[in-house]
């Protein structure tokens, strides 16, 4: 009657805990980089890291207007 709802009768013997392990070790690195992350201050530029911008246009990346020079008279 339940046959077909039973997982154990379609996948082999001793599968549960190695799939629990795996799963529990998955979960476990997520929540280490959310913690990880959670902490960071990406818009902070004083402190940690912070690439130097490349010289040139910043076209088709930029997030700012450009303006273009003034030509001179």
């Amino acid at each position: 009657m339940y046959g077909g709802l039973v997982l154990g009768a379609h996948l082999p013997s001793g599968w549960l805990w190695p799939a629990l392990i795996l799963f529990g070790g998955v979960v476990f690195v997520a929540l280490a980089v959310l913690l990880l992350v959670s902490g960071a201050r990406f818009e902070d530029q004083q402190g940690g890291y912070s690439p130097t911008p490349s010289p040139g246009s910043c076209a088709p990346f930029c997030t700012e207007p450009v303006h273009a020079p003034v030509p001179q008279r």
